[in-house]
């Protein structure tokens, strides 16, 4: 599979050591768009882990001279909906990091462009793809009727001294769709909804910074048998962690529900099973192996689109009420 990259950030670095480390011979970096501004951080990533590919700062050239079978779009999330657009509009696939775009009539249009461009618009929820919570969803059933879920992602930022400080990054900036909802209670929103689809109804309680960005809040999910409680924080930390509570057992995820590294099945009357990922392979590339079977090996591809497409729109509508709620208040 042949790989085209739009942005420099954090997660790209991790996809690009993860694919040099386990799909050398299998996924090829063609090409890293940057900003000017980024453009000698990219040529260190080039050289370290895709040394056949070409950093480009004219993304259009990019979409035409770069061969790929996809693009993946990892740059702020304000701009995924352009991005992913110009791609699809120049015939390429592409896989777009979370949250696929903030809003979802941007989300509608990226699945109404795919479709008349006859192109694939991949959500990149790594845990949408891992074996693990595939096991998970399975042994969830044996709880019988669900009554509360609970997940919480709380980790304080990186950058939030900057923000403190009153050095806003794009994290923190509410014009380039920032916030704690958007990069790190997205990743609850998305084990939930994945497990039990759209929510009846949705609420959001927020902290707001100096400048009206969520740096911590509660998104409440209404269910008809249950309610769902998803806390994630940027401005402190907190104990991680997923719990599923049924009438007949419930669900321990140790650590974020984004990372999946192990969860702990409690049924009445049974000794608690633990179960864990492989830790020979990078969480990463479980999404990544599925998207080069899908170009490589299409007839033996088992990446259900419209599922993870089905998954995608809903979460984007669920951002969409929360932000509306939230700014209500």
């Amino acid at each position: 599979m042949k790989l085209s990259i739009v942005g420099t950030g954090k997660i790209v670095g991790e996809v690009l050591r993860m694919l040099h480390d386990e799909f050398q011979d299998k996924i090829t970096v063609t090409g890293i768009y940057a900003r000017e501004q980024s453009v000698e951080h990219a040529i260190d990533l080039c050289m370290a882990y895709a040394p056949t590919g070409f950093v480009y700062t004219d993304y259009d050239r990019m979409l035409r001279e770069a061969e790929a079978d996809f693009v993946y779009i990892a740059n702020a999330n304000h701009v995924h909906y352009e991005y992913a657009l110009r791609a699809m509009q120049a015939g390429r696939n592409v896989i777009v990091e979370k949250p696929l775009t903030p809003t979802r009539e941007e989300t509608e249009a990226l699945y109404d462009a795919a479709m008349l461009h006859c192109v694939l618009c991949l959500p990149a929820f790594s845990l949408l793809y891992m074996p693990l919570f595939a096991q998970l969803a399975l042994d969830m059933r044996r709880l019988g009727t669900v009554r509360l879920v609970e997940c919480n992602y709380s980790q304080r930022s990186s950058r939030y001294d900057r923000y403190l400080a009153g050095d806003v990054a794009p994290a923190f900036d509410p014009a380039c769709a920032g916030g704690t909802l958007m990069d790190i209670n997205i990743y609850n929103l998305c084990f939930t909804i994945a497990l039990f689809g759209p929510p009846r109804t949705v609420n959001y309680k927020a902290n707001p910074g100096f400048n009206g960005i969520d740096t911590s809040g509660i998104l409440t999910l209404q269910y008809p048998s249950f309610v769902a409680s998803l806390i994630g924080a940027k401005d402190c930390d907190g104990p991680s962690h997923g719990i599923i509570q049924g009438e007949q057992g419930y669900i321990e995820v140790h650590g974020p529900v984004s990372l999946m590294q192990s969860y702990t099945l409690h049924l009445r009357g049974e000794e608690p099973h633990t179960f864990r990922a492989d830790e020979t392979r990078h969480r990463l590339s479980y999404e990544f192996e599925a998207f080069r079977q899908l170009a490589d090996e299409r007839e033996n591809s088992t990446l259900n689109v419209p599922y993870l497409s089905r998954i995608a729109l809903e979460i984007a509508i669920a951002v969409d009420k929360s932000n509306v709620r939230s700014h209500e208040q």
